[in-house]
C-alpha cells in the first residue's frame, strides 16, 4: 500500500511538472445559419503561451544580452536589423497579426534548443524569432501567440551627422 502512494505521490509530481510547461488553450465557437435553414457549427482554438513559459523564453535570452543585440551569436548575420519591419524591433507583435509576404523573410525559424523549452506546437503552428519576438505561427502566417525578448535591441544604430566648421582667414594688406 505505501508503495502505491509513493508512485502516485511521484507521478502527480511528474505530471504537475509537466502541465505547467503546457499552453493555456482558448476555444471559441461559432454557429452560423445559411439563407436555406440550414446551421453549421465551427470552433476555433487559439494556444497562448502561458507565463512559465514566457519566463523560460526570457531567461533563454538572457544569457546573451552582453552579446550584440542580445543575440547568440550564429544569428548575427541571419538577422537583417536594418531591413526588420520597426514594429518587431521594439514591440511585442499581437496575437491575430497576420505576416504579409514581404516579412515573411525576415522571420529566424526558432533554433532546437529553443524549441525545446516551449510547449509542443500544435499542428501546422511552428516556433520562430521575428526581430525582438519569439512567436507562434500558423500556417497562414497569423500569428498565433508572441512573446516579447526585452534583452533584444534591434533597433538601428542612430546616423550620427557630424558638422564641420571650415573657418577662413582672409588677411588683407595695407598698402
Amino acid at each position: 500500500m505505501k508503495l502505491h502512494s509513493t508512485i502516485g505521490s511521484l507521478s502527480l509530481a511528474l505530471i504537475l511538472s509537466a502541465s505547467a510547461q503546457v499552453t493555456e488553450t482558448k476555444t471559441e465557437k461559432t454557429t452560423t445559419t445559411a439563407s436555406d435553414g440550414t446551421v453549421q457549427q465551427s470552433s476555433k482554438t487559439t494556444t497562448t503561451f502561458n507565463p512559465e513559459v514566457q519566463t523560460k523564453v526570457v531567461q533563454y535570452f538572457d544569457t546573451y544580452k552582453a552579446n550584440p543585440n542580445g543575440l547568440p551569436p550564429e544569428w548575427a548575420a541571419r538577422i537583417k536589423i536594418q531591413q526588420l519591419p520597426p514594429a518587431w524591433t521594439t514591440t511585442r507583435i499581437a496575437p491575430g497579426t497576420i505576416l504579409t509576404e514581404d516579412t515573411r523573410p525576415y522571420l529566424v525559424e526558432a533554433p532546437p534548443a529553443l524549441v525545446k523549452i516551449l510547449p509542443p506546437a500544435q499542428t501546422e503552428v511552428r516556433y520562430y524569432v521575428a526581430g525582438g519576438n519569439v512567436v507562434a505561427i500558423d500556417k497562414t502566417y497569423k500569428v498565433v501567440d508572441s512573446v516579447r525578448i526585452p534583452t533584444v535591441s534591434l533597433a538601428p544604430a542612430p546616423t550620427v551627422v557630424t558638422e564641420e566648421t571650415v573657418t577662413e582667414e582672409v588677411v588683407t594688406e595695407k598698402k
